[in-house]
C-alpha cells in the first residue's frame, strides 16, 4: 500500500466541479474596447491591489477582482513585471493627489508573452522596464566603481590622527587637574 506522506482532505481542494483544463490553448484575448489597454504589475501591495505600468506610460492601482482570487487564482498568478490586460474607469472622479484605479480584465501567461512581443502595443511597456527601475526613489545610492586600497589608507590614516589628536586634548586636561586638591 502506498503511504500517505501529504496528509489528508488534499482532494478537497481540487474537487471535480472547480478544475477547468491546464493545457487548453486559449486564444490570445486582445483588446476589445478603447477603454482597455495593456499593462505590467510593478508592485503587488497585497488586500487586492497592485501598481500597474500602463502602455499610456502613467502608473495607476490596479484592483484585483474576485475572478481573479481565491480557487480561480491557480491560472492566473499575479507577480511582479507580468503583463495584464486592464480596464480604464472612465466613470470615476479621481483627486489630483491619487492615483487613478483600473481594473483586472485578463493575465498573460509566459505562453502568450511571445505572441505579445510582436505587438506594438505591448513593446513600449517591456522597453520601458530599465527605465521605471532607474527612475524609483531609493534612499541609497548604488554604484559600480572598484575599490581602491589607497583611498582605504588615506581614510584610516585620517582616522588614526584624529584619534591621536583628541587623546593629546583628553591628556592635556588631565594633567591640569590636581587629584590631592579633590
Amino acid at each position: 500500500m502506498v503511504k500517505n506522506k501529504k496528509g489528508g482532505s488534499g482532494h478537497k481542494k481540487l474537487a471535480r466541479k472547480n478544475v477547468k483544463p491546464a493545457f487548453v490553448s486559449r486564444k490570445l484575448r486582445k483588446p476589445e474596447d478603447p477603454l482597455e489597454i495593456y499593462g505590467r504589475i510593478t508592485a503587488v501591495h497585497g488586500g487586492g491591489y497592485a501598481d500597474v505600468y500602463c502602455q499610456d506610460k502613467k502608473t495607476r492601482l490596479l484592483v484585483i477582482r474576485g475572478k481573479f482570487k481565491g480557487r480561480n487564482k491557480r491560472g492566473n498568478i499575479i507577480t511582479h513585471n507580468s503583463i495584464v490586460l486592464v480596464a480604464l474607469r472612465d466613470w470615476e472622479v479621481v483627486h489630483p493627489k491619487k492615483k487613478q484605479k483600473v481594473d483586472l480584465l485578463y493575465v498573460y501567461n509566459e505562453n502568450n508573452l511571445e505572441e505579445l512581443k510582436k505587438r506594438s502595443d505591448v513593446q513600449n511597456i517591456l522597453s520601458d522596464n530599465q527605465k521605471l527601475i532607474d527612475d524609483t526613489d531609493s534612499p541609497f545610492e548604488i554604484t559600480y566603481k572598484e575599490d581602491n586600497h589607497e583611498e582605504e589608507v588615506i581614510i584610516s590614516s585620517k582616522v588614526n590622527k584624529k584619534i591621536e589628536n583628541i587623546k593629546n586634548d583628553v591628556t592635556d586636561d588631565f594633567n591640569g587637574i590636581d587629584f590631592d586638591d579633590i
